[in-house]
């Protein structure tokens, strides 16, 4: 009981090394049992015997275990051999040619025919068949045989007959018992699963059919060895290797059973002959069967192959044409989305023109045409955004946010323009505090507001709550709006993806802004997940990001009191005619004295002439350009304000004029409140 004790507290290496004792001593043990089986069938010799399964072992062993197990193939082998004649010099060297035949066996099968995966291609086995079953083989017949010869236990005159029996027993061995263990312990039992009863009638039709052709008195003298060979071609077409090798070995076992016995077809003048011509023909068999086996499994592995590559290839042409699909429904939606404001604000124009003295119109045509600008710069900027974002280039300022704060002020801005009013809010704001970018955060925000407003009818109930959960700070927007269908739901945040629309497409959109608020989300370290019951039952939209630590307060914002303030001396830098005098007037009706310049050279010069406050400088100048511009304006005496209104809004092009000495950077078109604050 102690020793037990002790060996299960052994630690990991002496419990590997006395696993390895274990293995070595079990080899032994199979080896010398399975030898002295063989040498029951020993005629012509002792220790020559024609049916030799100890090669078959020693060689699986080899390929499966390592050469690492050659000790326990040399002291079984040494046990065998000694006794029976006791003469231990002849035993070893018998022992030494049955090791390295293993040795040698298995290092050629692994060099040239795939190791223990020999037998899964025909072409491999073949190999297997010319290395380990003759070649190898002949190594342990001439060195047992020249030991037994030289040491005096067998006559040279019967050298060549005693090496042939050995030679084909242990050749025999290989073909038949080495496949058997090898793929026994290698391959998947899934197919005898599947066919349990098939199996076992597999089985029991290989032991009649050994029967019938080797056991049966009144048909010994009948030549139906070809029997045995349909039922191996049912087990190669229907199961593979190991159940034909498994039949084969049960088919040579019943047969040398029956002709030691004295029946059966294969039955000679002497023991020896019977025995050596049905182990030629086993190894035949063997030979023929194994090879068509792994012909037909690997053409069958080829058409699964090729019917998987097929599906992969359906799958991608369908996934192909649902993309080609929705970037010409895009395509439609686009020109669709930029034709009606364009026509609105084309038609305003029209109005401005001919209104005359009609103030109540010519208002009018403002107001639509720059709300239809701003619907314009939004529409492209979610465009913009959306590539930014897959390209990877899309840079976010990080800072404490809280969400609720995030909520409250899209919130805000929405029941400023009257998108609220036909729908009923309702709006639990816990404090959720964030690391992120608060512009970016709005846009999430913004849009997911924006896509409940959209698709939940009139009077319908959006509620959005704010909270804190398993450290992550949690926004959630609930709609009772149209829902959206099973099919649509895993795909709701793929680039263009929207449900059905009607003809007039009064909900408008492109179908990017989902796609935009989860790649946003993901920037931010988050996710973003979308649930619904279906069609008419309303849908959620959960986005989790990762939560901070409260502030322990928050600064008090001042807002400047309301007041026009006094003007400002103003130099505007622009080429385009059209968008220096709106933006002369716009801040002349504001009170500021305004000055224009057409390019980077009349601007220096007005500049040095009028000494303005403010410079309101574009980029995209002819000649100098307004990076060029600036640094002269910087590199002056009594520098002014200097604010870049350009269409370049990418990261980089921030970046740069600021290192040109821009002290604001806005992109076209710009809100009014915006430049006015900057003004101020």
């Amino acid at each position: 009981m102690q020793r037990v004790v002790a060996a299960l507290r052994l630690d990991w290496p002496e419990r590997k090394r006395l696993h390895h004792g274990l293995m070595l001593g079990g080899l032994v043990v199979v080896y010398f049992l399975a030898g002295k089986l063989g040498l029951h069938f020993a005629f012509v010799h002792a220790s020559a015997s024609p049916v030799w399964p100890p090669t078959g072992i020693a060689l699986a062993a080899v390929l499966l275990l390592g050469v690492r197990v050659w000790p326990a193939i040399f002291v079984g082998a040494f046990l065998v051999n000694v006794g029976i004649a006791g003469a231990i010099v002849s035993s070893i060297g018998i022992a030494a040619g049955n090791t390295l035949e293993a040795v040698i066996g298995a290092l050629l099968v692994e060099r040239y025919a795939g190791g223990a995966h020999a037998f899964e291609r025909a072409r491999n086995f073949l190999r297997f068949v010319v290395l380990a079953g003759l070649l190898s083989t002949a190594t342990s017949a001439t060195i047992g045989v020249t030991m037994l010869a030289v040491t005096g236990e067998a006559a040279w005159s019967s050298f060549g007959s005693i090496w042939l029996t050995w030679w084909l027993g242990d050749a025999a061995g290989a073909l038949i018992v080495a496949p058997l263990l090898v793929l026994w312990a290698t391959t998947p039992t899934g197919i005898l699963r599947e066919r349990p009863f098939e199996a076992l009638l597999l089985f029991f039709v290989v032991a009649a059919t050994g029967a019938l052709v080797f056991a049966h008195p009144a048909l010994r003298h009948y030549p139906l060895p070809f029997l045995c060979i349909p039922p191996l071609i049912w087990a190669a077409f229907r199961f593979g290797q190991r159940e034909v090798a498994t039949s084969v070995a049960v088919l040579a076992t019943i047969a040398t059973w029956a002709t030691v016995r004295g029946t059966g077809p294969f039955v000679m003048g002497s023991d020896n002959e019977s025995l050596l011509v049905l182990q030629a023909f086993m190894g035949t068999i063997a030979a023929l069967t194994l090879p068509v086996a792994a012909l037909v499994w690997e053409r069958k592995a080829i058409e699964q192959e090729r019917s998987s590559l097929l599906r992969l290839e359906q799958a991608a042409r369908a996934e192909a044409e649902v993309a080609n699909r929705a970037k010409d429904d895009f395509i439609a939606m686009l020109s669709h989305e930029l034709r009606n404001p364009l026509g609105a604000i084309s038609t305003a124009a029209e109005v401005l023109r001919i209104a005359g003295s009609n103030p109540t119109f010519a208002g009018r045509a403002v107001e639509i045409i720059g709300r239809q600008s701003k619907h314009l710069s939004r529409l492209i900027d979610d465009l913009l955004d959306v590539a930014r974002v897959a390209s990877g280039k899309i840079v976010l300022v990080p800072e404490k946010v809280d969400l609720a704060d995030v909520v409250e002020r899209c919130l805000a801005t929405l029941r400023g323009s009257g998108r609220l009013q036909q729908h009923r809010i309702t709006v639990k704001a816990m404090p959720a505090w964030v690391n992120g970018d608060p512009v970016r955060l709005s846009q999430i925000v913004d849009n997911l507001l924006q896509n409940a407003i959209k698709y939940t009818p009139p009077d319908g109930q959006i509620d959005v709550h704010t909270f804190r959960e398993d450290g992550a700070a949690v926004l959630r927007i609930r709609d009772n709006g149209i829902g959206i269908a099973a099919d649509l739901l895993p795909r709701i945040f793929e680039l263009f993806v929207q449900g059905t629309r009607s003809l007039d497409r009064s909900q408008g959109g492109l179908g990017i802004g989902l796609t935009l608020s989860h790649r946003l989300v993901q920037a931010h370290g988050g996710s973003i997940s979308a649930a619904s019951d279906g069609p008419s039952k309303g849908c959620t939209f959960t986005v989790s990001l990762p939560a901070i630590e409260t502030p322990y307060a928050k600064a008090p914002t001042l807002h400047p009191a309301a007041g026009n303030g006094r003007g400002r001396r103003i130099l505007i830098i622009e080429d385009d005619a059209d968008s220096r005098e709106s933006l002369r007037m716009q801040l002349a009706s504001a009170g500021h004295d305004v000055y224009e310049a057409a390019n980077g050279t009349e601007g220096l010069a007005a500049a040095a002439h009028v000494k303005p406050e403010v410079v309101l400088l574009d980029l995209g100048l002819p000649g100098l350009d307004g990076y060029q511009v600036a640094q002269q304006l910087r590199a002056a005496d009594g520098c002014p304000r200097l604010i870049a209104i350009t269409g370049y809004g990418q990261p980089q092009d921030r970046a740069r004029s600021i290192v040109a000495g821009f002290d604001h950077h806005l992109v076209k078109p710009f809100d009014a409140a915006e430049l006015r604050r900057l003004l101020q």
